[in-house]
């Protein structure tokens, strides 16, 4: 029975292969211009059955014969550097919240393309919940009405006036500017395995506010709004978990920076936020994004940027600036928080591997060593230099050699889990020694 299962789901494993291999071969973007990575009409449009191969393929992952198979893989460097110290904190907090301590760890995420598609972030999340506990989905942003892709776990309709702000990123990357008496409808899925009902929609705009107001709800709900510095926050609870709620935005017309999807179980909360074409250069001046990030309590950054950074003409000192700034701007509101850098995956430049690529990875790696911060080498566990050539055989790198494909993207948040774990467990072990 076992044998024909897996043999099913090799099957509907090697369609989707075909099926993403057939989207990319007409992949235009690049991450150095910002547009979008992938577009509608690179899916296929049966939403459904796309949405059963992603489960598929979460099952292979989850067999070692089938990461076995890539032997350019180099799972030995699957750990995070420099943890020890840097990541102390999160871990103890993570243990507390497998022995019922407590309710809930907080991962803010930020990054640029290989991030806004939302296939890192999502299998990376969805791993991590399973073993943590889920606490819902997070943060998600209208990115549709901003005019850029989105990740395909939530959809957001709207009636109103929109309008993207592109003087400002939020924490959720963007800014919208909305007029009051404008309604969402906000639907998740369980695109990437995970359970995404909510009973509790927050929202954070600028002032003088929006407030979200729940069209036909079903049961009791809650609202609570106030003022935060420069910012009004405000949320809407359910007496019941929903996979889908329309609201109207009350109040006055403001620019709107960010929603998030929780609910009452105790668990782990993973936000990502991710900007085409984003890098240490583009968002090092952006202090409303610094600011707001510390809205959300986070109990680890994790800093996925650096192939933006890497692109044109490189310079070692004028990258050192960008990052130092970031840090610094970063460091104002969040001065305890542990960082997590993830190393930009292996691409190329001008037909050949970025040689550039290596000089960012020394320059983190070195600010990671001089600050207490932490790092996950994941070019070195994709194989090194130039192995984005071998992700491409295996239809996992786009035809650019810059992004990747779906597949490869979640291979990378399936490794990322796979790394967290390692270091995670290698400390509550220890502490279960000690007892």
């Amino acid at each position: 029975m076992a044998h024909r299962y897996y043999i099913a789901v090799c099957i509907l494993v090697l369609t989707f292969i075909l099926l993403l291999s057939s989207s990319n071969a007409e992949d235009k973007d690049t991450l150095a211009n910002g547009e979008e990575l992938f577009t509608e009409e690179e899916y296929p449009s049966d939403m459904d059955t796309l949405e059963e191969f992603i489960q598929s393929y979460y099952l292979l992952l989850e067999s070692n014969e089938y990461l076995n198979q890539f032997k350019f893989l180099n799972l030995d460097k699957n750990h995070f550097s420099g943890d020890k110290k840097a990541l102390k904190g999160l871990y103890e907090k993570l243990l507390e919240l497998r022995s019922g301590l407590r309710d809930k760890v907080t991962i803010y995420q930020i990054g640029d393309s290989h991030i806004q598609s939302g296939y890192f972030s999502g299998t990376a999340r969805t791993s991590l919940q399973k073993y943590f506990g889920n606490a819902g989905r997070g943060l998600i942003f209208p990115l549709r009405l901003a005019g850029t892709n989105q990740p395909d776990d939530y959809k957001i309709t709207a009636s109103g006036s929109f309008n993207r702000n592109i003087a400002e990123h939020g924490l959720s990357g963007f800014a919208l500017n909305i007029k009051e008496g404008s309604s969402l409808e906000i639907a998740t899925n369980n695109f990437f395995g995970g359970d995404n009902r909510f009973s509790k929609l927050s929202m954070l705009t600028s002032l003088p506010g929006l407030r979200p107001v729940v069209e036909s709800p079903v049961g009791e709900t809650q609202e609570l709004c106030f003022k935060t510095g420069n910012y009004y926050y405000s949320s809407v609870s359910c007496e019941k978990p929903v996979s889908s709620l329309k609201i109207s935005l009350a109040g006055e017309s403001s620019i709107l920076y960010g929603l998030c999807l929780e609910n009452e179980k105790p668990g782990l909360l993973y936000h990502s936020s991710g900007i085409n074409g984003a890098g240490f250069y583009t968002l090092q001046g952006q202090s409303a994004l610094f600011e707001q990030i510390g809205f959300l309590k986070p109990d680890l950054i994790v800093i996925s940027l650096g192939t933006n950074d890497a692109q044109g003409n490189f310079r070692n000192d004028v990258f050192t600036q960008n990052l130092t700034a970031f840090m610094h701007n970063l460091r104002q509101y969040n001065p305890e928080t542990p960082v997590l850098f993830t190393l930009p995956p292996d691409s190329n430049k001008w037909g050949k591997h970025n040689a550039d690529l290596d000089k960012v990875e020394n320059i983190i790696i070195n600010y990671a060593k001089n600050n207490q911060c932490a790092w996950w080498d994941l070019s070195a566990v994709m194989g090194g230099n130039n192995s984005v050539q071998q992700w491409r055989t295996n239809q996992m790198s786009a035809k650019d050699l810059l992004h990747y494909t779906p597949k490869g993207y979640m291979l990378h948040g399936y490794l990322f889990y796979q790394a967290l774990i390692k270091s995670y467990k290698g400390l509550s072990e220890k502490a279960g020694q000690k007892q």
